[in-house]
């Protein structure tokens, strides 16, 4: 086997076919060549096996396997991050592209943060369906102090849409965390997890664009959390308190692991506290507007009297 390249771009599938090409087209060109990129099929029933054969054809740094059933997406996660072979990891989704950029501006902050940053990301832009731009997104989970319960307080007090975990890991890291469990907003938990290990840091340039479609998992016109259980391979599963779910599964990870007692209970308690403050905004909001949208209502029924 040739030598280990420096990163590795793991690539989970599953029906891709309507967004892959553009998704592999960026990925080849990316400006930074020291890469791998591990396709892993989740027995789709589309096009995708044949379009991936063929760019593998075209470029020997793509390697192919295919699942002989879809497992769930939460395990074609880890089944890339398995095949893996290199120092650095990038997820890659196959209806988002990265611009020319992206690894080498990514590459670039690890190594100039040396290794207490564990992951690093770029700003993103979200685009729609034909590819035009909707417009920025704030990801806010620039988190470069060198303590960790503030660090996770941050993650609970910003993150939404995630996109961070598209970022560039450190393998040493990614492999010591639970990757995607299978739970909605799983995510949250592994970055809240990566905080933990180590700084996150965002870099400046918008060099990822997220696509927001009809097919996307969460973000979709009239999508559930019953709908969203089919990415896990749960089709017709039952959804209770999704967050309350994903609250108890992050406190119990950060509760645990290998790190010092003080470190794992500081962030806990730190995640729990800004999470919970943050639910007390958003419902207070809520009721905020609800009173406004009353009184306008009352002063003008008086107004037409």
């Amino acid at each position: 086997m040739d030598p280990a390249p420096r990163v590795s771009l793991g690539v989970p599938l599953y029906n891709a076919e309507r967004y892959l090409e553009g998704c592999l087209d960026a990925i080849l060109g990316q400006d930074y060549r020291d890469f791998e990129v591990i396709i892993s099929d989740n027995a789709s029933t589309d096009r995708t096996w044949e379009i991936c054969q063929r760019y593998a054809a075209l470029d020997d740094r793509i390697r192919l396997y295919r699942n002989p059933r879809n497992f769930g997406g939460h395990v074609n996660y880890a089944r890339v991050v398995e095949l893996a072979r290199g120092e650095l990891f990038k997820w890659v989704a196959y209806d988002d592209v990265c611009l020319p950029s992206y690894l080498s501006t990514c590459v670039a902050a690890l190594d100039a943060a040396g290794p207490q940053a564990v992951l690093a990301y770029p700003r993103t832009v979200l685009i729609d369906e034909a590819g035009e731009v909707m417009g920025p997104y704030a990801d806010r989970l620039d988190l470069r102090d060198p303590r960790p319960w503030r660090r996770v307080a941050t993650v609970a007090k910003n993150i939404n849409l995630c996109h961070a975990h598209f970022g560039v890991f450190r393998m040493s890291a990614l492999r010591r965390t639970g990757m995607i469990r299978p739970f909605l907003s799983s995510d949250y938990t592994l970055i809240a997890e990566v905080a933990r290990l180590g700084e996150i840091h965002e870099v400046a340039e918008p060099l990822f664009l997220r696509r927001v479609h009809g097919a996307s998992t969460r973000q979709a016109e009239g999508a559930t959390p019953a709908t969203a259980l089919a990415w896990f391979g749960q089709a017709g599963g039952k959804v209770r308190a999704p967050r309350l779910r994903m609250l108890a599964e992050t406190l119990r990870t950060l509760a645990t692991g290998s790190e010092p007692l003080g470190t794992r209970l500081s962030s806990a308690v730190a995640f729990l506290a800004t999470w919970w403050a943050r639910r007390v905004r958003v419902r207070l909001g809520r009721l905020r507007r609800r009173l406004a949208r009353r009184t306008r209502a009352s002063t003008a029924k008086g107004s037409a009297w």
